[in-house]
């Protein structure tokens, strides 16, 4: 998003100026006659801002202030040593009668570098005002244009690209090479690299701008490219370039490539850095060689907290938590980037609950103040595990210690409540955000609250009020939009939406949105339609689509579709085990089970293992999870007792075993009963009925699809108990009360 920007028409018309390039610049005492002064010498060598203060004390004092040059010095030592104080340098320039050229361009390049660069604007105004006293120069202009890049106003960048070509200015290779820059910028790059084309004498700068800004810009074989024609150009690539070509490396997940710009770092001669290294050590553990990350690490001179997070990030990804680990307990200095690192690392790899252990850890030993990223990420693992009391804890944290509700935090926020069962509590946070502050994500996170709880309906209507607050929906919104209609088999406005994506909202069909029309029109049974849209896909169907046909297969008990299915499936992801589940269920449940039998033994020779179910009960803010048949809980002996209560009162009000579920070939029909009794869900709700009070409902997360036994006896429970029971499978939620469910039998 731009940031407010000086309107244009604040600049002054530009024939006042009317400069040519041999135009000099008026100034008082343009000439550095006080430049070996004892007090000018000083004000290079002060360690301190007060040193400064002092020196510009003395500079009152002896009358060197009102040299222009000796004001400059002062200046610039506030604007750009290591005791930078641009607002003190800015009330030292208005003490300026007539400032020259010099301290104008020090103030300018100073703000454009700050958190304010609209000031370096101002600034560059106030110059243009004053063009009797001093004029722009081709220093200036460099200085400004990086400032409207920092404001990703493309208007204003194109004003100051006209006003340096009236002056004269427009083949000058510094305004060229930061125009390269602010085009990258304002990710218009085919514009950046027109400009790099037509510069008449290129430099250094002019080639890692350009390749930077492809580096940066996702087009990272444009990048590399560019770094080759360099070197052929007999260009000498220096720190810059290498950290660039490695960036592009990155991206491309390239270890080869990586390997070979390491080796031309040393062929080169460049001398080895702190940042060069820990962009080195970024690549190799991005594209997955932590052997030598692991040898450069070791060898490298100098380590910062950079260098020590990447390492963790690295082991952590890549499943090796016993390593990242023991890196994280030697690092001399775990601040809160680190433990940000390692809980996010935990909760991308699917592994919430050492993500939320690594949290608890962080609040007992107090080593560091958790900041925003850490709630995101550790409310994104109590989505996954449906730990609401521990997501509503963290809810009040987040309150108490008044943390900046951002976009990322309060999406977070939405996502979990939504996620662990809690509609209402998601649609509180997100009408407690300002219209004017909540953006695409936010929206789109609400929408797929909706989705998610199969409320179709109302996810439709916030996607109308979305439009009417102009908002432009994104690619995310559509596929939450997509599942919504999905899960309620609105079939017809789900084809609505997904004609009008592209034609009037601009937003291009992915393969994502592909999967969601095949996984609703499979749904709702229009096998045959989901097959030629499948065909008619303009890119390659990937596994999530044949994964939801499959699915839709399964529903439907079209033996024929889903052999294609799995066999297009199986081509694409040869290890999934769902392919082969999938369509062994389907065998099993038209009785074929010799094919049962068949894909089993593949499986087994392949060594693939079927998913267990999983099931889960957040209770005292512990989570208890179930497998099938489980015995290792505590309680399980009363887990037991109350699951033969239950289904002894469920007879009672005529519940029979839906044994097409039981998905083995047992032939009698009280072991087939059996089987499904033992079900991970039924004992984690017949945990709950024993261990939660009468008005507190029941949630359980399960990683699997709830199969129509324990749905039919979620329903008679919710009527029987006079209990509310939340059930998220792994496509969406279920709401049981009094013996209906709101999916209504749709799933």
């Amino acid at each position: 998003m731009a940031a407010p920007s000086l309107p244009i028409t604040s600049l002054p018309p530009h024939h006042r100026v009317s400069l040519s390039p041999a135009t000099s610049s008026i100034t008082v005492n343009n000439g550095r006659y006080f430049s070996n002064h004892p007090t000018i010498l000083l004000a290079n060598q002060c360690s301190n801002s007060k040193q400064l203060k002092q020196i510009h004390a003395q500079m009152l004092r002896n009358g060197l202030f009102s040299d222009p040059f000796s004001a400059s010095i002062l200046v610039s030592a506030f604007a750009f040593s290591p005791l930078q104080d641009v607002d003190y340098a800015h009330k030292l320039f208005d003490q300026i009668p007539k400032p020259n050229i010099y301290t104008w361009n020090a103030l300018i390049r100073a703000y454009s570098s700050s958190q304010v660069p609209i000031q370096s604007l101002s600034i560059f105004t106030q110059m243009l005002y004053r063009s009797d006293e001093v004029l722009p120069n081709k220093f200036t202009y460099p200085f400004v244009i990086k400032a409207a890049s920092e404001l990703l106003d493309m208007r204003l960048g194109e004003v100051l690209l006209g006003m340096a070509i009236k002056m004269s200015l427009g083949s000058d290779v510094f305004i060229l090479n930061s125009l390269i820059h602010f085009y990258s910028s304002c990710k218009c790059l085919n514009s950046a690299y027109r400009v790099f084309l037509n510069i008449p004498t290129k430099d250094v700068v002019s080639w890692n701008s350009m390749i930077t800004g492809f580096a940066q810009g996702d087009r990272p074989d444009e990048a590399l490219k560019l770094f080759h024609e360099m070197q052929g150009e007999s260009f000498r690539p220096d720190k810059v370039t290498m950290m660039s070509a490695l960036t592009a490396c990155t991206k491309k997940l390239d270890l080869t490539t990586g390997r070979w710009v390491h080796s031309n770092i040393k062929r080169y001669g460049i001398k080895e850095s702190l940042n060069l290294n820990n962009a080195l050590l970024d690549m190799y553990t991005k594209c997955g060689s932590l052997e030598d990350a692991q040898n450069l690490f070791d060898k490298m001179p100098e380590k910062d907290i950079v260098s020590w997070t990447t390492m963790v990030v690295g082991y952590a990804k890549s499943g090796d938590y016993i390593t990242a680990r023991k890196h994280f307990n030697t690092m001399p200095n775990q601040d809160i980037a680190a433990w940000n690192a390692l809980i996010s690392s935990y909760e991308q790899s699917g592994n919430p609950k050492q993500a939320l252990a690594i949290f608890n850890e962080l609040q007992v030993s107090n080593k560091a103040k958790p900041d925003s990223v850490t709630m995101v990420s550790t409310l994104s693992a109590c989505a996954q595990m449906g730990a609401m009391d521990m997501g509503g804890w963290i809810h009040v944290y987040i309150k108490k210690h008044g943390f900046n509700l951002t976009c990322h935090l309060t999406t977070s926020l939405i996502d979990m409540y939504s996620k662990c069962g809690d509609l209402n509590k998601a649609l509180e946070v997100f009408n407690s955000v300002d219209r004017d502050k909540r953006g695409v994500f936010v929206w789109s996170a609400m929408v797929a609250g909706f989705a998610m709880h199969g409320c179709g309906r109302d996810a439709i209507e916030l996607f109308k009020k979305m439009e009417e607050n102009n908002v432009k929906p994104n690619s995310v919104t559509f596929t939450n939009l997509l599942c919504a209609c999905s899960h309620s088999g609105l079939v017809s406005e789900g084809r609505d939406f997904f004609k009008k994506m592209e034609n009037v909202y601009g937003v291009v069909p992915g393969v994502k949105h592909y999967a969601c029309m095949v996984d609703m029109l499979g749904r709702a049974g229009h096998l045959d339609e989901a097959m030629e849209l499948i065909n008619s896909m303009p890119m390659p169907p990937l596994a999530s689509v044949y994964g939801a046909l499959l699915g839709a297969c399964k529903l439907h008990g079209n033996v024929e579709i889903a052999e294609e299915a799995s066999s297009r499936l199986i081509e694409l992801e040869p290890w999934n085990h769902g392919a082969y589940v999938l369509l062994s269920n389907i065998y099993a449940k038209f009785g074929k089970w010799e094919k049962v039998a068949m894909l089993r033994k593949r499986m087994k020779d392949i060594g693939l293992k079927k998913e267990h179910g999983c099931s889960s009960i957040e209770i005292d803010n512990r989570l208890h999870e179930f497998i099938v048949g489980d015995n290792s809980h505590p309680q399980s002996e009363i887990i037991y007792e109350k699951l033969n209560e239950i289904f002894e009162k469920l007879k009672l009000i005529g519940y029979e075993a839906n044994r097409s579920q039981v998905l083995q070939c047992v032939e009698e029909e009280d072991m087939q009963e059996h089987a499904l009794h033992l079900h991970s869900e039924k004992l984690a709700i017949a945990f709950g009925l024993i261990s939660l009070k009468n008005s507190q409902p029941i949630r359980v997360m399960k990683n699997l699809r709830v199969c129509k036994d324990c749905h039919n006896v979620a329903k008679m429970i919710s009527k029987v108990y006079d209990k509310e029971i939340l059930l998220r499978d792994r496509y969406r939620f279920h709401h049981f009360k009094d013996g209906d469910c709101s999916c209504k039998d749709y799933w």
